[in-house]
């Protein structure tokens, strides 16, 4: 950490090297931690636990390169500097590397992150290559936030997005229809359980086995096979009875896809989940496995994007020939359709609508978001005193008593245990003010951590936007997510990660109850002025 100074020392150097404090010189202050670093600290520790994180030795917690620090001399300066934070300081993350620590007050947030701000930080050893590439997905956490907490994150986005398709078309029910996705890694390995949870039989197409058994060993999936007919062979039998039944076959979408539009197997719902935004680092091409893959992007990145592009090409045309035989498809948050149409598709970028401009506006427009709920103490006890909470507060809340009741029944707990639920303004704040007066009470073991997102992508901004380059420069991607991270640390969030990108902006907002009398306040402020931004950001005028 180095001696107090009055600079940050020399931000040139190594990643995590010449960190220091800046403080005046009345000296060193509380020398303690508080309940909010402590968070953080474990948060961060969890968004790597190997239950949670998809590859925790190369610091990646989600999709094909979702890093939560820049490399392990980072991580371990930010876990030191986490473990030695007084009450009145702060920690500043920029892009993936701890750079200082100042001195604040004891309700200022005890960490400030951003990353991305120029694109992504390179890669060691492409630098001129993109790190944390992605589209996201409503709820979708940057791994760079420490706020990431699994599969069981996009759970409940799933579950949502399934089950007001069973509203809209299949009059409530899913019981006997077939539901097939491509990808079963950190936010497509949800698809699978969710599917089960409302009664549907599932495929999951996904070109690493050892993905799959990851999912079944987690509870998300039930069976892997290598084969299309073993698959069939098992679901066209759950189809018949009706029964939820997941299966997961290894195999890659380009290849897979086309074979059931070929053989006439026509899924009731069609999406997908794999890295098709990203051609090089996620997405594999057919007639690869995961360690050739690797081998192939190494040695000729060029030939590799050429082999993607033309399975995207084959992926796609798959899935459009099975809507046109009737399948409800969708975008899941991943491109396919934009990737398709860069690779040569004219007009794919608007063949599927969108997940959540589709299915999910009626939650959205009623101010309801995915908010996370992990409790501290690690214990899982406390959730299950967490959900008997939420039940007797809002008792006539069926959808939410619904989903705890689903959860508790289907989903295991990943690293620290937390609930992921959605909830509206004053559900979340009433929430949020209970459970730190049952924390100060000893009702609940430990603390709990709140976490949300609020995120805006390019497409969003230019279907708003008026087509003038003078409306475009004012109606920037980055506003609104920054003006949410702002507002929020004004508020009394405990910590805050703001993160620009070429597709998209993004602020995620963690908050802890603590149980202490003040506390309450800074909850309840933030997680009002969350959702007064959303009004606010519908309110403003396109134009002056």
């Amino acid at each position: 950490m180095g001696h107090p100074t009055s600079g940050l020392g020399n931000q040139d150097g190594p990643p995590g090297k010449g960190m220091q404090r800046v403080r005046s010189p009345r000296g060193t202050g509380l020398n303690c931690r508080g309940w909010h670093q402590e968070a953080a600290l474990r948060l961060l520790m969890n968004s790597l636990d190997p239950d949670v994180a998809e590859h925790p030795s190369e610091l990646i917690a989600n999709r094909a390169t979702g890093k939560v620090l820049r490399n392990w001399e980072s991580y371990q300066a930010t876990v030191e500097a986490l473990k030695t934070l007084e009450n009145d300081e702060t920690l500043l993350v920029q892009s993936g590397r701890p750079i200082g620590v100042v001195e604040t007050r004891q309700d200022a947030p005890r960490v400030i992150i951003a990353n991305t701000m120029e694109g992504h930080w390179p890669t060691p050893d492409k630098p001129d290559q993109i790190e944390q590439r992605g589209v996201p997905g409503l709820g979708a956490a940057d791994p760079g936030s420490w706020t990431y907490v699994g599969t069981q994150q996009n759970l409940p986005i799933a579950f949502q997005v399934f089950d007001a398709i069973a509203r809209k078309r299949f009059d409530n029910e899913l019981a006997g229809k077939l539901i097939v996705s491509g990808g079963m890694g950190a936010a497509g390995g949800a698809l699978p359980l969710a599917a089960v949870m409302l009664g549907a039989a599932f495929l999951g197409i996904e070109v690493d086995g050892e993905r799959i058994r990851r999912r079944i060993r987690s509870g998300y999936c039930d069976y892997c096979v290598n084969t299309l007919d073993e698959a069939l062979r098992i679901l066209k039998n759950a189809v018949r009875q009706k029964q939820g039944v997941s299966v997961g076959l290894v195999g890659n979408c380009s290849d897979v896809i086309p074979e059931l539009a070929s053989r006439g197997v026509l899924p009731d719902i069609l999406t997908d989940q794999t890295s098709a935004h990203d051609l090089q680092n996620g997405y594999v091409p057919s007639g690869l496995n995961p360690d050739d893959a690797g081998t192939l992007r190494r040695e000729n990145p060029q030939d590799y994007i050429s082999r993607s592009r033309d399975s995207i090409i084959r992926h796609f045309e798959g899935m459009l020939a099975l809507q046109k035989l009737g399948s409800i498809v969708f975008e899941f948050g991943n491109n396919l359709g934009g990737a398709a149409e860069q690779c040569g598709v004219p007009g794919a970028a608007s063949a599927f609508p969108d997940f959540a401009e589709t299915y999910l506006q009626p939650l959205l427009s009623a101010g309801l978001a995915p908010i996370r709920w992990v409790a501290l103490s690690g214990e899982p006890g406390d959730i299950r005193r967490f959900d008997e909470l939420a039940l007797e507060l809002f008792p006539d809340d069926f959808s939410l008593a619904r989903w705890i009741q689903l959860a508790r029944q289907h989903v295991r707990f990943q690293g620290l245990p937390a609930r992921v639920c959605w909830m509206g303004q004053e559900t979340r704040v009433q929430m949020a003010v209970r459970l730190n007066s049952f924390i100060a009470d000893g009702g609940i073991k430990a603390p709990f951590a709140i976490a949300f997102e609020q995120a805006i992508t390019n497409h969003q901004i230019s279907t708003r936007a008026q087509p003038d380059r003078v409306e475009a420069k004012w109606n920037s991607p980055g506003d609104w997510p920054a003006m949410e991270a702002l507002v929020d640390a004004a508020s009394g969030t405990s910590w805050a990660s703001l993160r620009f990108g070429s597709s998209h902006s993004q602020a995620t907002i963690a908050l802890v109850a603590e149980g202490m009398p003040n506390t309450a306040g800074s909850l309840a402020r933030a997680l009002k002025n969350d959702y007064a931004l959303d009004f606010i950001r519908l309110a403003t005028p396109r134009r002056r």
